[in-house]
């Protein structure tokens, strides 16, 4: 089978429409987990595997795992973290190193995700699938695409990273069931001023993206 030709350079119109349609899946994930950390104070007890198919961060993880089920949080949690992942690999499959033109464009070439794949992308040749199974994050999803990892061992060490992470997680929440439940506790007490702690952060943490992508 003879794989199609990579774009060089910057993306035609055509082909910047389509890796738009890519990013959109993860784009309204990474957006929804802004919406799990604005309301983590009201979902955290009363419904915490929604707060994780929102923000699947490891402290909202580990919060949580204190309040639910192993079997739900495994299930909720895997499906959560890997829904963006197979979108952002046949991103990078499509558009090879363009990729990276496009993220900064789109981001500026400051952006995180840009300087992580910079970080990481030396190290991938020699110990790619061990990264991926232990960072298995935007970054590094992006890079296996680039990078050209074949389909099916990218779901298969994908999978296997997400599910041992989010075992440990809810291995640490039993062991430190205390700490953690007083945690969730001063949560839930002091809602109203978490939530507009929160939402403070929120916007702090927008903004400086926006003052990234504009200065670059």
């Amino acid at each position: 089978m003879i794989e199609p030709e990579l774009p060089d350079g910057q993306l035609s119109h055509k082909d910047r429409r389509r890796a738009k349609q890519l990013a959109a899946i993860p784009v309204v994930l990474a957006l929804a987990a802004y919406v799990g950390q604005i309301l983590t104070s009201s979902l955290l007890t009363s419904q915490p595997l929604v707060l994780i198919s929102l923000n699947a961060t490891d402290p909202m993880l580990l919060l949580a795992a204190n309040q639910s089920t192993a079997a739900a949080f495994l299930i909720v949690g895997s499906i959560r973290l890997f829904a963006p992942d197979l979108f952002l690999h046949q991103l990078g499959w499509e558009f090879g190193p363009a990729t990276k033109s496009y993220l900064s464009n789109e981001l500026g070439p400051q952006s995180g995700i840009l300087r992580s794949i910079a970080a990481l992308e030396r190290w991938f040749p020699r110990v790619g699938w061990i990264m991926l199974f232990l960072i298995p994050g935007y970054p590094m999803c992006l890079l296996a695409g680039i990078t050209r990892m074949k389909r099916l061992p990218f779901v298969l060490v994908n999978l296997a990273g997400t599910f041992c992470r989010l075992l440990l997680i809810y291995w640490v929440s039993s062991v430190f069931t205390g700490p953690v439940g007083t945690v969730v506790r001063f949560i839930s007490r002091f809602s109203l001023p978490f939530t507009f702690a929160m939402i403070l952060l929120v916007a702090l943490q927008t903004r400086r993206r926006m003052n990234n992508t504009t200065e670059s």
